[in-house]
């Protein structure tokens, strides 16, 4: 074994490192937010809807005052518990949403039942007051986590505190962690270079340099200064991987592992047996669940009927103006591969001149393609195009969430290549999917896609569709992919 420079041997990895002070200003902001909404639902109840107070006399602001340090101190430890203020670099605000509102949940709860138990002779607080203050908190919550979030995201970009990053491996899983970094800075890691066995030193892969192969991976990290290593080379032996981690380990960084297909079809493993026999069964695909599927289903028949009520005028406006754009249809109807492969008629606005194909046959489109009319340049960056398919939600053709469904020529190359793919139409295609939110869209590798869309078949939930949901909505106006 190499001997290792006592400046890595004593590096701190970047999970340890940096915790507390992105903690610090989070717990502040959250505890400041707590202390504010009180004082806000305790002036609405009392000064501004002073109706039905009990007793009809307004209780002193200093029991009120007295409370706001408890209720910061209670959300802060409940936070804690439920691992609020870990430190996660690579995901979305609406993953912070959503635990903030589960922990909130469980605040508000506790809150009450302290309430209840409070006695000090007639006086008594104001449940409606704490409603309020618990609508409020959640809100300035997350306003200042938000703020925060943005201030970090712009400190990273100028490449303040950010970890240094070398990426071990080359090929899909390489070149799809190097996309995922180059196009979103703002999850604070920097890529110094590639460590591979397989491609020659020097040479530039995917806007980095090859700095090695991984023998070298040791004295890479001590030179370069690394702070985090993403393994992304799925082929490697147990062993192989095993002496990376060491290596990892021994120069006091961090590490990542990028899973292989494997690794992602078995993340959901169920137990069974056979006359006392143990045996493992990979589940693929929707977990077999009647009121699961209903739910998925009824999320799909509610929002698709609303949403094409709500948006019948606009619907007519695109319309209108495809007509007026230029000849040839408002709408295209194009075969696609839906469950179980089976033929199915995707609509959409048309965003090309007519006939647009006639002389080339099924080709995807490309960025700045002549095809497009000018309406449809519009139409197609911010996915306007796509709203017909709400129509093939409601008849249960499409799911609001799910892979995006291709054409029966495509999906018949994609399968003589790429391994897996056809598990993708174990599910209804989706009008959005976990790959699309993540900007993997048009022209990018259709595996690095798959990966996404075989991540969503193995982990759906219902709450993960809402998340997706909602991502898509704020990912319409910042996707980089669409044309």
């Amino acid at each position: 074994m190499q001997p290792v420079s006592s400046g890595n041997r004593h590096r701190v990895a970047p999970g340890v490192r940096s915790d507390w002070r992105a903690v610090v200003p989070v717990v502040a902001s959250d505890a400041v937010a707590c202390v504010i909404a009180l004082w806000i639902a305790y002036s609405f109840r009392f000064h501004l809807d002073p109706i039905h107070i009990p007793g009809g006399e307004i209780p002193a602001p200093n029991r009120y005052a007295a409370a706001a340090p408890v209720v910061a101190i209670l959300v802060v430890a409940v936070f804690l518990f439920m691992d609020v203020y870990r430190v996660r670099r690579g995901t979305q605000f609406i993953d912070e949403i959503f635990s903030v509102l589960r922990a909130m949940a469980v605040t508000t709860v506790v809150v009450f039942a302290l309430i209840g138990l409070y006695k000090d002779g007639a006086f008594t607080y104001s449940r409606l007051t704490f409603v309020y203050w618990a609508v409020l908190a959640t809100v300035l919550v997350l306003v200042g986590r938000y703020v925060l979030r943005v201030m970090r995201t712009r400190r990273w970009e100028r490449g303040e505190g950010v970890d240094r990053v070398v990426v071990v491996g080359s090929g899909v899983a390489a070149d799809l962690v190097l996309q995922r970094i180059r196009m979103f800075p703002d999850y604070g890691y920097q890529v110094v270079g590639l460590v591979s066995n397989g491609l020659k030193e020097g040479e530039a892969v995917g806007g980095a340099g090859v700095l090695g192969n991984r023998a070298a991976l040791r004295q890479i990290v001590d030179k370069e200064k690394v702070n985090l290593v993403f393994v992304a080379e799925p082929e490697l032996s147990q062993d192989e991987i095993l002496e990376l981690v060491d290596s990892c380990r021994d120069c006091g960084v961090d590490f990542r592992i990028v899973p292989s297909m494997l690794e992602i079809m078995t993340s959901r493993v169920s137990a069974d047996q056979l006359d006392g026999i143990p045996l493992l069964q990979f589940r693929h695909g929707l977990d077999v669940d009647a009121a699961k599927a209903t739910s998925k289903r009824a999320l799909d028949v509610i929002v698709s009927l609303l949403g094409m009520i709500a948006i019948s005028p606009i619907l007519a406006l695109i319309a209108l103006l495809v007509k007026l754009s230029s000849r040839g249809p408002v709408l295209i109807h194009q075969e696609r591969a839906g469950l179980d492969e089976k033929p199915m008629v995707m609509h959409k606005f048309r965003t090309m001149t007519a006939n647009a194909e006639a002389g080339t046959g099924p080709v995807w489109a490309a960025a700045g393609d002549p095809r497009r009319t000018r309406i449809g340049k519009f139409l197609r960056r911010f996915s306007l195009d796509e709203l017909p398919q709400l129509w093939n939600v409601l008849v249960g053709e499409m799911s609001l969430v799910g892979p995006r469904p291709e054409r029966p020529q495509f999906v018949s190359e994609f399968k003589a290549r790429v391994p897996r793919y056809e598990d993708r139409h174990l599910v209804r295609p989706g009008l959005t999917g976990w790959a699309q939110v993540n900007d993997l869209r048009g022209q990018t590798s259709v595996e690095e896609r798959l990966i996404y869309d075989l991540y969503y078949i193995e982990n759906w939930s219902l709450a993960f569709d809402l998340k997706i949901i909602l991502i898509t909505l704020v990912a319409i106006f910042t996707h980089k992919n669409a044309y």
